[in-house]
């Protein structure tokens, strides 16, 4: 029998689009530096999320290399991104000669900044385990908060709106086994001002540094 490998063994890829493209949806709320700041934010949480969860290889899908610095301070290295789009982009890197050949790997986009380690690192487990080839974490409004595959390549991923039932579809076609786990941490991702404003108070600390230039003016008072 074939010994199941370590979690640690297998990769997490945070995608994220260019700094000055990311999170357009909060436009409304946020100026272009704001979102510039806050996108820089999310990903240095994340990825001190991911770092505290897992030991093994950590990376930064993107085009933008002025990420690298954050990269670099949580043991990441950027993978490139040809600016095809989020989904060409995950497949293209999961055939990568870094990830191909791995176990598995598990897929998180960048607006995660409560993620919790402990919540990432159960997640992984349960890849690991090999009770299941797709891990999905959906999350509230219907899209993928995380998703693990066991190898990297067994099935394409589907990330945008309504993700969860598409990559669902496609594990059901593919004769794939699939799991769903629903981490507190990760049941919503931030695509609008309502969604941070909602997650506020347990984002990680480069968020909340950046929400804290914000007050007293955000989020708005309702009357």
């Amino acid at each position: 029998m074939t010994p199941t490998p370590a979690a640690d063994a297998f990769a997490i890829v945070v995608a994220v689009r260019p700094a000055d493209e990311a999170k357009t949806r909060l436009a409304g709320a946020f100026g272009a530096d704001t979102r510039r700041a806050l996108v820089y934010a999310m990903l240095d949480d994340v990825l001190a999320a991911a770092r505290a969860a897992h030991g093994g290889a950590l990376y930064v899908l993107t085009p933008d290399e002025s990420y690298g610095p954050t990269a670099a301070r949580h043991g990441a290295s950027l993978l490139p991104d040809r600016g095809r789009g989020f989904n060409p982009a995950v497949c293209t890197a999961l055939t990568l000669p870094t990830l191909r050949d791995l176990p598995g790997a598990l897929i998180l986009p960048v607006d995660l900044p409560q993620a919790r380690a402990d919540d990432l690192r159960a997640v992984l487990d349960a890849l690991a385990t090999g009770a299941a080839e797709v891990v999905l974490v959906p999350s509230a409004d219907g899209g993928t908060a995380a998703l693990g595959l066991r190898p990297p390549s067994v099935m394409a991923p589907h990330f945008g709106e309504q993700s969860a039932a598409a990559h669902r579809a496609a594990a059901r076609a593919g004769g794939l086994t699939l799991r769903e786990l629903h981490p507190a941490s990760l049941a919503a991702d931030i695509d609008t001002p309502e969604d941070l404003a909602a997650v506020r108070d347990s984002v990680g600390p480069a968020t909340r540094a950046v929400l804290a230039t914000l007050a007293p003016h955000w989020p708005p008072v309702t009357p």
